[in-house]
Protein backbone atom coordinates (compact mmCIF):
# COMPACT_ATOMS: atom_id res chain seq x y z
CA UNK A 1 0.00 0.00 0.00
CA UNK A 2 1.36 3.42 -0.91
CA UNK A 3 2.48 5.73 1.92
CA UNK A 4 -0.03 8.43 0.91
CA UNK A 5 -2.92 5.97 1.13
CA UNK A 6 -1.68 4.71 4.52
CA UNK A 7 -1.42 8.28 5.81
CA UNK A 8 -4.91 9.17 4.62
CA UNK A 9 -6.42 6.02 6.15
CA UNK A 10 -4.72 6.62 9.50
CA UNK A 11 -5.63 10.32 9.62
CA UNK A 12 -9.22 9.47 8.71
CA UNK A 13 -9.42 7.01 11.61
CA UNK A 14 -7.85 9.51 14.03
CA UNK A 15 -10.10 12.34 12.86
CA UNK A 16 -13.17 10.12 13.22
CA UNK A 17 -12.07 9.18 16.73
CA UNK A 18 -11.67 12.84 17.70
CA UNK A 19 -15.03 13.80 16.24
CA UNK A 20 -16.63 10.93 18.16
CA UNK A 21 -15.11 12.26 21.40
CA UNK A 22 -16.30 15.78 20.54
CA UNK A 23 -19.87 14.63 19.92
CA UNK A 24 -19.96 12.59 23.12
CA UNK A 25 -18.28 15.22 25.29
CA UNK A 26 -21.52 16.55 26.87
CA UNK A 27 -22.18 13.00 28.15
CA UNK A 28 -18.67 12.29 29.45
CA UNK A 29 -17.71 15.78 30.66
CA UNK A 30 -18.34 15.05 34.34
CA UNK A 31 -15.87 12.18 34.32
CA UNK A 32 -13.02 13.95 32.51
CA UNK A 33 -10.04 15.95 33.76
CA UNK A 34 -10.11 18.53 30.98
CA UNK A 35 -12.39 20.99 32.84
CA UNK A 36 -9.73 21.24 35.59
CA UNK A 37 -7.09 22.38 33.10
CA UNK A 38 -9.59 24.63 31.33
CA UNK A 39 -10.68 26.36 34.54
CA UNK A 40 -7.03 26.85 35.60
CA UNK A 41 -6.27 28.45 32.22
CA UNK A 42 -9.30 30.72 32.70
CA UNK A 43 -7.91 31.76 36.09
CA UNK A 44 -4.58 32.75 34.56
CA UNK A 45 -6.31 34.46 31.63
CA UNK A 46 -8.27 36.64 34.06
CA UNK A 47 -5.24 37.51 36.19
CA UNK A 48 -6.02 35.16 39.06
CA UNK A 49 -2.83 33.11 38.71
CA UNK A 50 -1.84 33.98 42.29
CA UNK A 51 -4.94 32.04 43.45
CA UNK A 52 -4.14 28.97 41.37
CA UNK A 53 -3.64 26.78 44.43
CA UNK A 54 -6.67 27.94 46.32
CA UNK A 55 -9.19 25.11 46.31
CA UNK A 56 -12.04 27.60 46.79
CA UNK A 57 -10.90 29.71 43.82
CA UNK A 58 -10.57 26.64 41.62
CA UNK A 59 -14.09 25.51 42.54
CA UNK A 60 -15.46 28.98 41.78
CA UNK A 61 -13.92 29.07 38.30
CA UNK A 62 -14.98 25.49 37.59
CA UNK A 63 -18.60 26.30 38.40
CA UNK A 64 -18.47 29.51 36.39
CA UNK A 65 -16.88 28.12 33.23
CA UNK A 66 -17.47 24.35 33.26
CA UNK A 67 -20.75 24.05 35.14
CA UNK A 68 -19.45 21.46 37.59
CA UNK A 69 -17.00 20.91 40.44
CA UNK A 70 -14.56 18.06 39.93
CA UNK A 71 -10.96 17.24 40.66
CA UNK A 72 -8.38 20.00 40.98
CA UNK A 73 -5.58 21.38 38.84
CA UNK A 74 -2.51 19.88 40.55
CA UNK A 75 0.30 20.67 38.09
CA UNK A 76 2.90 23.48 38.22
CA UNK A 77 1.75 26.94 37.04
CA UNK A 78 3.76 26.97 33.79
CA UNK A 79 1.57 24.22 32.32
CA UNK A 80 -1.43 26.55 32.18
CA UNK A 81 0.28 28.24 29.22
CA UNK A 82 -0.46 25.12 27.15
CA UNK A 83 -4.17 25.50 27.79
CA UNK A 84 -4.27 29.31 27.78
CA UNK A 85 -5.04 29.64 24.03
CA UNK A 86 -8.01 27.29 24.56
CA UNK A 87 -9.45 29.57 27.24
CA UNK A 88 -10.71 31.85 24.46
CA UNK A 89 -13.09 29.13 23.27
CA UNK A 90 -16.16 27.52 24.88
CA UNK A 91 -15.18 24.39 26.80
CA UNK A 92 -16.62 21.83 24.37
CA UNK A 93 -14.78 23.37 21.43
CA UNK A 94 -11.63 23.70 23.53
CA UNK A 95 -11.82 19.97 24.33
CA UNK A 96 -12.14 19.15 20.62
CA UNK A 97 -9.12 21.32 19.78
CA UNK A 98 -7.08 19.72 22.56
CA UNK A 99 -8.03 16.28 21.24
CA UNK A 100 -6.83 17.29 17.78
CA UNK A 101 -3.57 18.48 19.32
CA UNK A 102 -3.22 15.10 21.03
CA UNK A 103 -3.58 13.44 17.64
CA UNK A 104 -0.69 15.57 16.40
CA UNK A 105 1.40 14.64 19.44
CA UNK A 106 0.74 10.94 18.87
CA UNK A 107 1.63 11.18 15.17
CA UNK A 108 4.91 12.99 15.86
CA UNK A 109 5.80 10.57 18.68
CA UNK A 110 5.22 7.55 16.44
CA UNK A 111 7.18 9.00 13.52
CA UNK A 112 10.18 9.79 15.74
CA UNK A 113 9.88 6.35 17.35
CA UNK A 114 9.80 4.63 13.98
CA UNK A 115 12.83 6.59 12.77
CA UNK A 116 15.07 6.05 15.81
CA UNK A 117 13.77 2.90 17.52
CA UNK A 118 12.00 0.83 14.88
CA UNK A 119 13.73 1.52 11.56
CA UNK A 120 12.07 -0.16 8.64
CA UNK A 121 8.68 -0.26 10.37
CA UNK A 122 5.66 1.69 9.12
CA UNK A 123 4.96 4.54 11.49
CA UNK A 124 1.29 4.31 10.54
CA UNK A 125 1.13 0.75 11.89
CA UNK A 126 2.98 1.87 15.02
CA UNK A 127 0.50 4.73 15.52
CA UNK A 128 -2.45 2.35 15.19
CA UNK A 129 -0.86 0.04 17.76
CA UNK A 130 -0.24 2.91 20.19
CA UNK A 131 -3.83 4.07 19.83
CA UNK A 132 -4.99 0.62 20.93
CA UNK A 133 -3.10 0.94 24.24
CA UNK A 134 -5.76 1.58 26.92
CA UNK A 135 -3.85 4.35 28.79
CA UNK A 136 -3.54 6.27 25.50
CA UNK A 137 -7.29 6.05 24.97
CA UNK A 138 -7.83 7.20 28.55
CA UNK A 139 -5.55 10.17 27.95
CA UNK A 140 -7.64 11.18 24.94
CA UNK A 141 -10.94 10.76 26.78
CA UNK A 142 -9.74 12.60 29.89
CA UNK A 143 -8.27 15.48 27.88
CA UNK A 144 -4.99 14.81 29.66
CA UNK A 145 -1.38 15.70 28.86
CA UNK A 146 0.24 12.25 29.04
CA UNK A 147 0.82 12.08 25.28
CA UNK A 148 2.82 15.30 25.48
CA UNK A 149 5.08 13.72 28.09
CA UNK A 150 5.42 10.62 25.92
CA UNK A 151 6.52 12.80 22.99
CA UNK A 152 9.06 14.68 25.13
CA UNK A 153 10.56 11.41 26.39
CA UNK A 154 10.77 10.06 22.83
CA UNK A 155 12.45 13.27 21.63
CA UNK A 156 14.86 13.22 24.59
CA UNK A 157 15.85 9.64 23.76
CA UNK A 158 16.32 10.55 20.10
CA UNK A 159 18.59 13.43 21.18
CA UNK A 160 20.68 11.01 23.26
CA UNK A 161 20.96 8.72 20.23
CA UNK A 162 22.28 11.69 18.21
CA UNK A 163 24.76 12.49 21.00
CA UNK A 164 23.00 15.73 22.00
CA UNK A 165 22.87 15.39 25.81
CA UNK A 166 22.16 19.07 26.50
CA UNK A 167 19.09 18.96 24.26
CA UNK A 168 18.01 15.67 25.84
CA UNK A 169 18.14 17.22 29.31
CA UNK A 170 16.24 20.30 28.15
CA UNK A 171 13.49 18.16 26.61
CA UNK A 172 13.26 16.05 29.76
CA UNK A 173 12.85 19.19 31.88
CA UNK A 174 9.97 20.33 29.64
CA UNK A 175 8.08 17.35 31.07
CA UNK A 176 8.22 18.72 34.62
CA UNK A 177 4.49 19.35 34.48
CA UNK A 178 4.51 15.68 35.54
CA UNK A 179 7.48 16.03 37.86
CA UNK A 180 6.60 12.83 39.70
CA UNK A 181 7.65 10.94 36.55
CA UNK A 182 10.47 13.18 35.32
CA UNK A 183 12.41 13.78 38.54
CA UNK A 184 13.18 10.05 39.14
CA UNK A 185 14.66 9.86 35.62
CA UNK A 186 16.78 12.95 36.36
CA UNK A 187 17.96 11.31 39.61
CA UNK A 188 19.09 8.24 37.65
CA UNK A 189 21.02 10.52 35.28
CA UNK A 190 22.53 12.29 38.29
CA UNK A 191 23.95 9.11 39.78
CA UNK A 192 25.03 8.06 36.31
CA UNK A 193 27.08 11.29 36.11
CA UNK A 194 25.41 12.39 32.91
CA UNK A 195 26.44 15.97 33.60
CA UNK A 196 25.57 17.48 30.22
CA UNK A 197 22.07 16.02 30.42
CA UNK A 198 21.71 17.52 33.89
CA UNK A 199 22.98 20.92 32.72
CA UNK A 200 20.28 21.07 30.06
CA UNK A 201 17.71 19.81 32.55
CA UNK A 202 18.65 22.37 35.24
CA UNK A 203 18.68 25.32 32.83
CA UNK A 204 15.18 24.63 31.49
CA UNK A 205 13.86 23.75 34.96
CA UNK A 206 15.06 27.14 36.24
CA UNK A 207 13.41 28.89 33.27
CA UNK A 208 10.11 27.10 33.93
CA UNK A 209 10.38 28.12 37.58
CA UNK A 210 10.65 31.76 36.52
CA UNK A 211 7.67 31.36 34.18
CA UNK A 212 5.70 29.98 37.15
CA UNK A 213 6.76 33.04 39.19
CA UNK A 214 5.40 35.29 36.43
CA UNK A 215 2.09 33.43 36.55
CA UNK A 216 1.56 32.89 40.28
CA UNK A 217 4.09 35.10 42.09
CA UNK A 218 7.22 34.34 44.10
CA UNK A 219 5.30 32.36 46.69
CA UNK A 220 3.97 29.83 44.21
CA UNK A 221 6.26 27.00 45.29
CA UNK A 222 5.26 27.19 48.96
CA UNK A 223 1.58 27.55 48.02
CA UNK A 224 1.86 24.60 45.65
CA UNK A 225 3.56 22.38 48.23
CA UNK A 226 0.93 23.28 50.82
CA UNK A 227 -1.87 22.60 48.35
CA UNK A 228 -0.49 19.16 47.49
CA UNK A 229 -0.02 18.25 51.16
CA UNK A 230 -3.66 19.12 51.86
CA UNK A 231 -5.05 17.53 48.70
CA UNK A 232 -6.11 14.19 50.20
CA UNK A 233 -8.34 16.02 52.70
CA UNK A 234 -10.19 17.94 49.97
CA UNK A 235 -13.52 16.63 48.66
CA UNK A 236 -13.38 15.07 45.17
CA UNK A 237 -9.58 15.31 45.07
CA UNK A 238 -9.35 12.12 43.04
CA UNK A 239 -6.50 10.64 45.08
CA UNK A 240 -7.01 6.87 45.30
CA UNK A 241 -3.77 4.94 45.94
CA UNK A 242 -5.41 1.58 45.12
CA UNK A 243 -5.91 2.82 41.54
CA UNK A 244 -2.25 3.78 41.02
CA UNK A 245 -0.28 1.22 38.99
CA UNK A 246 2.91 1.83 40.95
CA UNK A 247 4.61 0.71 44.17
CA UNK A 248 2.36 2.94 46.26
CA UNK A 249 -0.75 1.38 44.72
CA UNK A 250 0.47 -2.18 45.17
CA UNK A 251 1.47 -1.59 48.79
CA UNK A 252 -1.91 0.05 49.48
CA UNK A 253 -3.67 -3.04 48.07
CA UNK A 254 -1.52 -5.66 49.76
CA UNK A 255 -0.41 -4.26 53.12
CA UNK A 256 -2.04 -2.99 56.34
CA UNK A 257 -2.83 0.71 56.31
CA UNK A 258 -0.53 1.37 59.26
CA UNK A 259 2.53 0.10 57.40
CA UNK A 260 1.92 1.31 53.86
CA UNK A 261 4.13 4.44 54.04
CA UNK A 262 7.16 2.57 55.44
CA UNK A 263 6.78 -0.25 52.92
CA UNK A 264 6.31 2.18 50.04
CA UNK A 265 9.49 4.07 50.95
CA UNK A 266 11.47 0.83 51.33
CA UNK A 267 10.27 -0.52 47.97
CA UNK A 268 10.95 2.83 46.31
CA UNK A 269 14.56 2.86 47.53
CA UNK A 270 15.09 -0.71 46.33
CA UNK A 271 13.70 -0.08 42.84
CA UNK A 272 15.40 3.30 42.43
CA UNK A 273 18.72 1.91 43.65
CA UNK A 274 18.42 -1.07 41.32
CA UNK A 275 17.57 1.26 38.44
CA UNK A 276 20.61 3.45 39.12
CA UNK A 277 22.90 0.40 39.20
CA UNK A 278 21.43 -1.34 36.18
CA UNK A 279 21.08 1.77 34.02
CA UNK A 280 24.73 2.67 34.60
CA UNK A 281 25.71 -0.86 33.60
CA UNK A 282 23.52 -1.18 30.53
CA UNK A 283 23.59 0.58 27.18
CA UNK A 284 21.58 3.64 26.22
CA UNK A 285 18.46 1.91 24.92
CA UNK A 286 17.81 -0.53 27.76
CA UNK A 287 19.05 2.07 30.24
CA UNK A 288 16.41 4.55 29.10
CA UNK A 289 13.77 1.81 29.06
CA UNK A 290 14.52 0.84 32.64
CA UNK A 291 14.70 4.48 33.77
CA UNK A 292 11.15 5.11 32.49
CA UNK A 293 9.89 1.84 34.00
CA UNK A 294 11.47 2.73 37.34
CA UNK A 295 9.99 6.24 37.21
CA UNK A 296 6.44 4.90 36.84
CA UNK A 297 7.00 2.50 39.73
CA UNK A 298 8.48 4.97 42.22
CA UNK A 299 6.25 7.93 41.33
CA UNK A 300 4.20 8.93 44.34
CA UNK A 301 1.16 9.75 42.21
CA UNK A 302 0.19 7.88 39.05
CA UNK A 303 -3.07 8.00 37.12
CA UNK A 304 -4.02 5.21 34.67
CA UNK A 305 -3.44 7.47 31.65
CA UNK A 306 0.12 8.15 32.86
CA UNK A 307 1.02 4.62 31.75
CA UNK A 308 1.03 5.99 28.19
CA UNK A 309 4.76 6.63 28.73
CA UNK A 310 5.32 2.85 28.91
CA UNK A 311 5.08 2.78 25.12
CA UNK A 312 8.66 4.07 24.93
CA UNK A 313 10.29 1.32 27.06
CA UNK A 314 8.12 -1.35 25.43
CA UNK A 315 9.36 -0.41 21.95
CA UNK A 316 12.96 -0.29 23.19
CA UNK A 317 12.64 -3.65 24.91
CA UNK A 318 11.18 -5.31 21.82
CA UNK A 319 14.00 -3.89 19.71
CA UNK A 320 16.87 -4.79 22.04
CA UNK A 321 15.71 -8.02 23.66
CA UNK A 322 13.11 -9.66 21.43
CA UNK A 323 15.27 -9.34 18.32
CA UNK A 324 18.63 -10.05 19.99
CA UNK A 325 20.38 -13.07 21.44
CA UNK A 326 18.63 -12.97 24.80
CA UNK A 327 17.65 -16.33 26.36
CA UNK A 328 14.36 -17.74 25.13
CA UNK A 329 12.82 -17.62 28.62
CA UNK A 330 13.59 -13.90 28.90
CA UNK A 331 12.11 -13.13 25.50
CA UNK A 332 8.98 -15.05 26.41
CA UNK A 333 8.56 -13.14 29.67
CA UNK A 334 9.06 -9.78 27.97
CA UNK A 335 6.78 -10.59 25.04
CA UNK A 336 3.99 -12.07 27.17
CA UNK A 337 4.07 -9.13 29.60
CA UNK A 338 3.79 -6.58 26.80
CA UNK A 339 0.94 -8.50 25.16
CA UNK A 340 -0.96 -8.64 28.47
CA UNK A 341 -0.43 -4.91 28.97
CA UNK A 342 -2.08 -4.30 25.61
CA UNK A 343 -5.24 -6.27 26.44
CA UNK A 344 -8.10 -3.75 26.90
CA UNK A 345 -10.22 -6.16 29.03
CA UNK A 346 -7.45 -6.23 31.66
CA UNK A 347 -7.55 -2.45 32.07
CA UNK A 348 -11.36 -2.34 32.05
CA UNK A 349 -11.55 -5.07 34.69
CA UNK A 350 -9.01 -3.42 37.02
CA UNK A 351 -10.60 0.00 36.59
CA UNK A 352 -14.13 -1.28 37.22
CA UNK A 353 -12.99 -3.07 40.42
CA UNK A 354 -11.00 -0.01 41.58
CA UNK A 355 -7.83 -2.10 41.88
CA UNK A 356 -5.82 -0.68 38.98
CA UNK A 357 -2.77 -0.80 41.22
CA UNK A 358 -2.35 -4.45 40.25
CA UNK A 359 -1.33 -3.32 36.76
CA UNK A 360 1.92 -2.28 38.42
CA UNK A 361 2.86 -5.96 38.68
CA UNK A 362 3.38 -6.04 34.90
CA UNK A 363 5.66 -2.98 35.07
CA UNK A 364 7.68 -4.68 37.81
CA UNK A 365 8.08 -7.80 35.65
CA UNK A 366 9.30 -5.73 32.70
CA UNK A 367 11.66 -3.77 34.95
CA UNK A 368 13.39 -6.76 36.49
CA UNK A 369 13.41 -8.80 33.27
CA UNK A 370 15.11 -5.90 31.49
CA UNK A 371 17.54 -5.57 34.39
CA UNK A 372 18.37 -9.25 34.00
CA UNK A 373 19.28 -8.70 30.34
CA UNK A 374 21.41 -5.65 31.24
CA UNK A 375 23.21 -7.70 33.88
CA UNK A 376 23.74 -10.58 31.46
CA UNK A 377 25.21 -8.42 28.68
CA UNK A 378 27.46 -5.46 29.62
CA UNK A 379 26.62 -2.01 28.32
CA UNK A 380 29.37 -1.98 25.72
CA UNK A 381 27.85 -5.05 24.06
CA UNK A 382 24.38 -3.45 24.08
CA UNK A 383 25.82 -0.40 22.36
CA UNK A 384 27.56 -2.55 19.80
CA UNK A 385 24.28 -4.33 18.99
CA UNK A 386 22.29 -1.05 18.70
Amino acid sequence: MRPLVKNLLLLTVLAGFVLYLGRRYPEIARGTDFPDFYAAARMVHQGAGHELYSAAAQREFQIRYTGRVGTYFIHPPFETLLYLPLAHWPMERAYLLWSLLNVGLLVVATRVTARHMAPGRDWQLLAAGMLMFAPVLLSFIQGQDSLLLLLLLVLAFAALKRDQPLLAGALLACGLFKFHLVVPIAVIFLFGRRWKVLCGFTAVAALLGLVSVAISGWGWFAAYARFLSELTALPMAGIHPEEMANLRGLVALLSPAAAWMTLTMACTLVVLGWAIWSCNRGGTELGIANAVLAATLVSYHLSPHDLSVLLLPMVLILRQVWTASAPKWLRRIQGATIVILFLPPLHLFLLSRHVYGYAGVLTIILFFATSAEMYRVPGSEHRARS
